[in-house]
């Protein structure tokens, strides 16, 4: 079977569709795993805010405001890594 020609007047290169299926599976697993860490750090940013919020309403005195304080700043830390919107630590 010979290669038909584009319409550029070049050939079109056979795909070995094992390796175009490698390349495939392998590419859609990193995007499944870019999803379910992206939610569970979403989960786990929106509990810190949550718990920073709740300590912040329930505080007594400054300490208890500062700690919730500080909760809530990290679940927006948590919350800015996981959306991409602050530089990555790896790079």
């Amino acid at each position: 079977m010979g290669t038909k020609p584009k319409p550029d007047g070049g050939t079109a290169n056979e795909v070995d569709h094992e390796e175009l299926y490698a390349v495939v599976r392998a590419a859609v697993t990193d995007a499944l795993l870019d999803v379910v860490g992206t939610v569970a750090l979403l989960g786990l940013a929106l509990l810190f805010v949550a718990t920073g919020v709740r300590g912040l309403l329930e505080a007594a005195g400054t300490t208890g405001a500062v700690v919730g304080l500080a909760l809530v700043g990290l679940g927006v830390v948590v919350a800015a890594v996981a959306l991409d919107l602050v530089p990555s630590v790896r790079e």
